[in-house]
């Protein structure tokens, strides 16, 4: 990649994690309010410190945090390289150094995301899947997986020398995209598989795409459609180190859903089922 195309692409990753980070912010705000107020909204007699003390809030703030730091690390880097570098060469010699400490920082960052976004998937699979244990199995052993590699990749670019980011990718980073990538295709195709089988969609242009949209973030569509964008792009920066936004976004997105009582396994929800089996999700 020439120094110049490397420089604009790094611009404009900048540009577009803000982005991304700013509408993650605001869905993340926005779901404390939610949970602040459910006793309104969904009319249950849960307590604020049941939904503050979630597997998926605390799973989401945790990942608020990495992300948010991920992103400081961009403005950072763009910082040191357009204000104490002064050319284009040294600029795109500094952001392909894979051995600086912000780089492996933000790698550890992105990796650690990665984790945990795909563990809060497989979570929600479980949850979906009314706790069963089978249905996660898969899951769990890309986990273990990406858990490996992950910590090898991580060693190895502590001791890497500076490498241009243009070169061919490690096969330890690459497998450990993939084994996300396929741990989260299936959990996205079995939480599509069963809300389609216990509900139904009501005739009529708006609610097809009400329902399109409930599938899309039910089953954290988001997050997997952006890895296949990812892979198909390996090695951009684009596409890298805007995945954690994306992945905080796609969660979130989840948790609002429950938040406001709009999801299949809220109280709410739960309690309408009761009444009525099989009725419609939107």
């Amino acid at each position: 990649m020439p120094d110049i195309e490397r420089v604009r692409a790094n611009l404009a990753t900048l540009v577009l994690e803000s982005y991304l980070h700013g509408l993650f912010s605001l869905l993340y705000i926005s779901t404390i309010y939610f949970f602040a107020t459910r006793r309104t909204l969904a009319g249950t007699n849960q307590t604020i410190k049941h939904h503050f003390t979630s597997v998926m809030f605390l799973g989401v703030t945790t990942l608020f945090s990495m992300v948010t730091v991920h992103w400081i690390l961009v403005i950072y880097q763009a910082f040191f390289a357009f204000i104490h570098l002064g050319n284009t060469s040294a600029q795109a010699a500094f952001y392909a150094d894979y051995a600086q400490g912000p780089e492996v920082v933000k790698e550890t960052l992105l990796f650690s995301v990665a984790l945990l976004g795909d563990a809060l998937v497989a979570y929600r699979l479980w949850i979906i899947w009314g706790r069963n244990r089978l249905v996660i199995i898969f899951p769990i052993f890309a986990l273990v997986g990406m858990v490996a590699m992950s910590m090898a990749m991580v060693i190895q670019l502590v001791k890497s020398e500076s490498e241009p980011v243009d070169t061919i990718l490690p096969p330890l980073e690459l497998t450990c995209f993939l084994l996300s990538f396929l741990g989260n295709l299936y959990s996205t195709c079995c939480i599509i598989f069963h809300i389609c089988r216990l509900t139904r969609v009501k005739s009529g242009s708006d609610s097809r795409l009400k329902w399109f949209l409930v599938l899309l973030v039910e089953s954290a569509a988001i997050q997997t459609i952006w890895q296949i964008f990812a892979l198909a792009t390996f090695g951009e920066v684009d596409a890298r180190d805007t995945f954690p936004a994306i992945v905080g976004i796609s969660n979130t997105l989840i948790h609002a859903r429950v938040g406001l009582g709009w999801s299949p396994d809220s109280p709410a929800a739960k309690q309408q089922s009761t009444q009525k089996h099989g009725g419609n999700i939107v």
